[in-house]
């Protein structure tokens, strides 16, 4: 499997720039098998290839259980409440997790945004008409990774009219978060402001993950943690621009207004002058002033809390519904999406050997797939050919036939597959099999 992409930055693409082809295969296993075994093959042909799909799957499956556990432990050591044993090597135990986990997103087909990408993640939202800021200065780490991005056109509705944006889409998005280790933070820009504290509940040094499906461009600051809402432009003219007008007059008439008010006061209190009853009357027409200034900042105030709480809930009722799982049961939805694309790598591959005959090179399997799969599902996927013949040399399904490429026959790959389930755990000699065997490697 290739080492997770970086991706073209993203706000490189347009409109009349196609977005990247995805090398995931978007398709369901079961969907597949039986498109494929639909295909070519003769009906004892196709009841056995799908027995030796079935069989591949819980092969896979049993090949991703070390990593499952092994992410699970390393995640629960950064979030448990209970304090480290003693010689705990927190920085190695990161190193290990993360190793891992982009090892399995790896397999899974995803591809990671930028660091350039990540640091400016927020500002306005054109679909909810919101603008975010996003607390760059609480995170240690932030990854974010995606595949299956497509460009689609969007309504967007105002109040005055209606128009459509052409967005990126991502299929899937996963976000990792790493918070600092203390408590507070401040950065060199902000000394003179008050230090930002870590959300409610959050441990220092604590990792957040969390999965997404069909997150557009634009939304993706909404799924990183206390990510707050500011005054947009059009907010700050809709309050600000009433505030401005009907204040100055208030603020004109503030000082005077107060000095009256203080010199009804200092004559009531005996330390100058007396109270006429025109000083009273001034004295209660100030203090009217001072009541209706004071009512119509709350009304301001009160306006824009109200817009930023009704921003609030539509980030809180966005993300909600595409948000697919959280923390430990992010990996279990990570790995059976990396065991199902690792399985429908082979089972083309496979196929496509099996059906069409060997090939001389890479090249014409991988042009045979990619065009299987735009013909069958009108998907334009760049299918990764030298990472699926990896596999098959794995298991042992690879065959040189006339020094090219191609496959054992269906009954001989179900014997070698047989074969390299029964010797998973040998105990004949006390010692369970080496690690590395299997369909990673050869077995």
């Amino acid at each position: 499997m290739n080492n997770i992409t970086r991706s073209e930055p993203l706000a490189s693409i347009t409109q009349e720039q196609p977005v990247p082809r995805m090398q995931f295969i978007p398709i369901r296993k079961s969907e597949l098998v039986e498109a494929l075994a639909a295909d070519g093959l003769a009906p004892d042909q196709a009841s056995d290839f799908r027995t030796l799909c079935t069989f591949l799957g819980a092969y896979y499956h049993h090949d991703f259980y070390d990593e499952l556990n092994e992410l699970k432990d390393n995640f629960a050591q950064f979030n448990q409440t209970i304090a480290q044993p003693a010689g705990f090597d927190a920085e190695q135990a990161y190193a290990d997790l993360s190793d891992t986990f982009v090892g399995v997103l790896q397999r899974g087909n995803f591809a990671e945004l930028t660091k350039d990408e990540v640091t400016h993640l927020g500002g306005d939202h054109p679909l909810l008409d919101v603008r975010t800021r996003t607390p760059m200065d609480l995170y240690e780490t932030v990854r974010i990774f995606y595949r299956g991005i497509r460009s689609e056109v969007i309504t967007q509705k105002t109040t005055l009219s209606t128009k459509q944006i052409t967005q990126d889409i991502f299929g899937d998005v996963v976000v990792f978060v790493r918070f600092r280790k203390e408590q507070n933070t401040r950065t060199r820009a902000r000394l003179l402001e008050r230090p930002t504290r870590l959300p409610e509940g959050v441990k220092p040094g604590s990792i957040m993950i969390k999965s997404f499906r069909n997150i557009v461009r634009s939304e993706l600051p909404m799924l990183l943690p206390d990510v707050q809402v500011v005054m947009s432009r059009k907010d700050a003219l809709y309050i600000g621009g009433p505030a401005l007008i009907g204040g100055i007059p208030i603020a004109l008439n503030i000082l005077p207004a107060l000095s009256v008010v203080l010199l009804v006061i200092g004559a009531y209190l005996g330390m100058s002058g007396s109270v006429t009853q025109d000083k009273l009357m001034k004295a209660v027409g100030a203090l009217s002033a001072l009541i209706g200034a004071g009512a119509f900042m709350f009304r301001q105030y009160s306006n824009y809390s109200f817009r930023k709480l009704k921003y609030q809930k539509k980030l809180a009722d966005n993300v909600y519904f595409r948000n697919v799982n959280n923390d430990t049961g992010v990996f279990d939805t990570l790995i059976g999406s990396a065991e199902e694309q690792e399985v429908k790598e082979v089972i083309l591959a496979y196929h496509a050997l099996l059906v069409q005959g060997p090939v001389p090179h890479e090249g014409e399997l991988d042009r045979r797939i990619e065009n299987w799969l735009q013909q069958k599902f009108g998907l334009d996927i760049d299918f990764e050919v030298s990472d699926a013949l990896g596999k098959l040399e794995g298991l042992g399904f690879m065959a040189q036939k006339e020094r090219k490429i191609g496959v054992c026959a269906l009954n001989e790959a179900l014997s070698r597959l047989d074969s390299l389930w029964d010797h998973l755990y040998d105990f004949s000699g006390g010692k369970f099999p080496e690690s590395g065997t299997g369909p990673r490697g050869k077995a």
